[in-house]
């Protein structure tokens, strides 16, 4: 197997500075997160999602970093908050098909800096999935990957936030029951895309492949959509018992999404099954088949 070394940085953009006071350099890099919060007072309070932005400074001669947070909205109210500088920690992975990565974690217990209010913040740079294509109907894609911010931290002593995307694409594996017969596969993959606003889902399939003779002009793009997202306190639910299902077809001579008689999923259930908010669970039923799909947006682990 080649082996490839994902490094720091790679994948984001990247701006130079020198701190002429102490000739240290530093890149500064600019991370827009949607976050999840959880009031830990109020157990009656459902959790919110609002877009946050965040900037971490690498200072490259010191293995160290530092946050500022800005626009993070809590019941309407903007908040922000900094840190104090952080040690780096790094952590080298073998990633089935792609070689060798690496992720950089680090952590501040107590407040994040004299007078901050945040606290007992715990952060990793992670490597996610990203379909390169020519558009989200297109079911040929290569896969590359990017890097994001995956954080957590106590915020004014009340509030858990967990930092995530709601726009994310997932690979695993799918096991499809038809009465007795299981079929398992890895060869699909799942988009999300949730609204926050219309509180609404859709969830695109790519290349799903549910039984060993399945006719070769099964759909190469499903897509599930306006399902309800219903907050709970600890997050949400995505779930339909009769979601609005559509393929990739032809419309007027173009490559669309149109409806397909007698092909509609029902029982669907989009679940986060991971604290950082990465790994998912998705079940439905559809062509006479019960579909489970477990798969992860980031690179982890083998």
């Amino acid at each position: 197997m080649k082996k490839t070394l994902l490094l720091f940085g790679a994948s984001a953009l990247l701006l130079s500075s020198c701190d002429t006071s102490s000739q240290d350099s530093y890149q500064t890099i600019p991370y827009e997160e949607y976050n999840l919060i959880v009031d830990n007072q109020d157990m009656e309070a459902p959790a919110q999602a609002s877009y946050g932005s965040y900037v971490v400074k690498f200072i490259m001669s010191k293995n160290v970093i530092d946050i500022k947070s800005s626009d993070i909205i809590i019941n309407n109210q903007k908040r922000s908050f900094e840190t104090d500088t952080m040690k780096l920690r790094s952590k080298v992975f073998n990633v089935e098909g792609l070689g060798m990565a690496e992720n950089y974690m680090f952590s501040k217990s107590g407040p994040t800096s004299v007078g901050s209010p945040a606290s007992n913040l715990n952060g990793t740079l992670v490597w996610y999935y990203v379909p390169s294509g020519t558009s989200i109907l297109s079911p040929d894609y290569t896969v590359t990957v990017g890097q994001r911010l995956d954080l957590s931290y106590t915020l004014n002593d009340r509030y858990s936030v967990q930092t995530f995307w709601p726009t994310a694409f997932y690979r695993g594996q799918t096991v499809a029951v038809e009465g007795a017969e299981s079929y398992s596969s890895k060869s699909s993959d799942y988009l999300t895309q949730i609204d926050f606003e219309k509180k609404t889902a859709s969830i695109y399939v790519y290349n799903a492949e549910l039984s060993a003779d399945q006719d070769k002009n099964f759909p190469k793009v499903i897509r599930f959509e306006d399902i309800p997202v219903v907050f709970n306190h600890e997050g949400f639910t995505i779930t339909s018992a009769t979601p609005k299902t559509t393929v990739l077809g032809k419309k007027d001579n173009q490559t669309a999404m149109v409806d397909s008689v007698g092909f509609a999923a029902t029982d669907f259930t989009l679940e986060l099954t991971s604290k950082d908010m990465t790994d998912i669970n998705i079940y439905y039923k559809l062509n006479g088949k019960s579909v489970n799909f477990r798969g992860c947006s980031i690179l982890k682990a083998n």
